[in-house]
C-alpha cells in the first residue's frame, strides 16, 4: 500500500491545491489524511479555506465524518501542517540525545543554532525528517507531501543519503568524529594546531565547533540510522510520486527534467495531473456546421479556442506517453480544466477533488485491500 504520496512540478502548477484537493478526495473515503507542505509559502493554508498560518504540529482542517455536509460515506479527516526546520532540527536532537542534558547542550551551541538556519540543504533534510516523524504518527493513514519546486525537492530526495554518506565519510571520522576524529582529547601537536586554526578563523569558532562535535558524541550512528530509514521510505513500495504540471512548454519541460531525475534515482511517476488545461478540444462543443450557425465573433473565438486546446494536447501527449511508459497496468492520469475563480475554500476544493476520482480511487483501494 502506498501511505505516502509526494506532489512533484513546478512552480506554479497547482501542487498545493491537488495536494489539498487529493487529501479531500481520499478523506471521503474514510481515510485519515494528513497534507505535509514542505513550501514555506502560505498557499496550502488558503487552499484549505484556513484564516490563520500552519504550523510544524498538525492541524484538524475538518471532521469530515457522516454528519459533514458534502461528506461521502464513512468520510474520514483532513489535516495540515507546515515545516518548520528548525523545530524538527531539535526534536531529532532531542529524539537521538542519551539525555537531556546533552540535547541542550547542543541546541544552546551557536553552531548548532546556525547550521539550522544557514547551512545549505538543511530545510530539505528536515522535510524529510518531518516526514519520517509523521510516518510513524499513528493518527495517519496517509501523508501528503506538497512539495517545493522542483529543482529543491531533488534535495528532499537526496538529503537522507547525503547526510549517511557525510558520517561515514573519512573527513567526518578522521577530522569531526568526537571518538576517533582530531577533536578527541588532544595531543600536544594538535593542541598546537588547534592554536593555529583559532588564530585564523577565530578562537570563538574553534571553541563552537570543539564543544559541538564533543557534545554529538555517540549521535552520529543514531542520524546515520534515521537517514537509511528516510531513504527506503522514499525509495520503497509504500511511497507514490505524483507529477503535477501545467500544458506550456516550459511547465513541459520541467516534469520532463523531473522525470530525468526520478529515473536516474530508480523512481519513477505514478500518477499525473495537468492542470489549467483549456476544456475545447475538436472532440468537445459544437461542430463546424453548428460553429457556422452561430454569430460570427462568437464562432471565430470558439474555433481559436479549440485550436489553442488542441495545441494543448499535443504538447502533453509526448509526457503522457512516457509518463505511461511500458507498463501494463492503467496509470491513473487527470486533466484539470481552467478554473475562473481561485479554490480557496473547502466547497471547491470538493468540487475539485471528485475530478481526482481516477487517483484516489485506486489508492483507496490499494489501502482497503492490503
Amino acid at each position: 500500500m502506498s501511505r505516502v504520496v509526494v506532489c512533484l512540478g513546478s512552480g506554479g502548477v497547482g501542487k498545493t491545491t491537488t495536494s489539498a484537493a487529493l487529501a479531500l478526495a481520499l478523506a471521503d473515503r474514510g481515510e485519515r489524511v494528513m497534507v505535509l507542505t514542505i513550501d514555506p509559502a502560505r498557499r496550502l493554508a488558503d487552499a484549505l479555506g484556513l484564516s490563520g498560518q500552519l504550523s510544524n504540529e498538525p492541524t484538524l482542517v475538518s471532521d469530515l465524518g457522516d454528519g459533514a455536509e458534502g461528506a461521502g460515506e464513512g468520510a474520514g479527516e483532513v489535516w495540515a501542517a507546515m515545516l518548520d526546520p528548525a523545530l524538527t532540527f531539535r526534536r531529532v536532537i532531542e529524539s537521538e540525545a542519551s539525555s537531556p542534558e546533552q540535547a541542550e547542550r547542543i541546541l544552546r551551541n551557536r553552531l548548532f543554532l546556525n547550521l539550522t538556519t544557514t547551512l545549505s540543504g538543511t530545510n530539505e533534510y528536515m522535510a524529510a525528517e518531518r516526514l519520517h516523524q509523521l510516518d510513524r504518527d499513528p493518527r495517519f493513514d496517509r501523508i501528503i507531501v506538497d512539495t517545493p519546486p522542483s529543482r529543491h525537492v531533488l534535495d528532499f530526495l537526496d538529503s537522507p543519503g547525503r547526510l549517511s554518506r557525510f558520517v561515514d565519510h573519512r573527513l567526518y571520522r578522521s577530522v569531526l568524529a568526537p571518538r576517533i576524529g582530531v577533536l578527541r582529547p588532544m595531543t600536544a601537536a594538535s593542541r598546537a594546531a588547534m592554536r593555529l586554526l583559532a588564530r585564523l578563523v577565530g578562537s570563538s569558532l574553534v571553541e563552537d565547533v570543539v564543544t559541538f562535535f564533543a557534545d554529538f558524541e555517540g549521535m552520529d550512528a543514531g542520524f546515520q540510522r534515521r537517514a537509511r530509514d528516510i531513504d527506503a521510505l522514499l525509495a520503497g513500495p509504500g511511497t507514490t510520486y505524483l507529477l503535477i504540471t501545467a500544458p506550456r512548454a516550459d511547465r513541459l519541460d520541467e516534469a520532463a527534467w523531473i522525470l530525468d531525475n526520478l529515473e536516474r534515482r530508480d523512481l519513477r511517476a505514478d500518477g499525473l495531473v495537468v492542470n489549467r488545461v483549456l476544456p475545447f478540444a475538436s472532440t468537445d462543443g459544437p461542430d463546424d456546421d453548428e460553429l457556422d450557425g452561430l454569430a460570427r465573433p462568437l464562432a471565430v473565438n470558439l474555433r481559436q479556442l479549440r485550436t489553442m486546446a488542441d495545441q494543448e494536447q499535443a504538447l502533453v501527449g509526448p509526457l503522457v506517453d512516457r509518463v505511461r511508459g511500458d507498463r501494463s497496468g492503467a496509470v491513473p492520469m487527470v486533466q484539470l480544466p481552467e478554473q475562473l475563480v481561485p479554490v480557496n475554500d473547502l466547497d471547491g476544493l470538493r468540487e475539485l477533488a471528485r475530478s481526482l476520482d481516477p487517483l484516489a480511487s485506486p489508492l483507496a483501494e490499494a489501502r482497503a485491500g492490503g
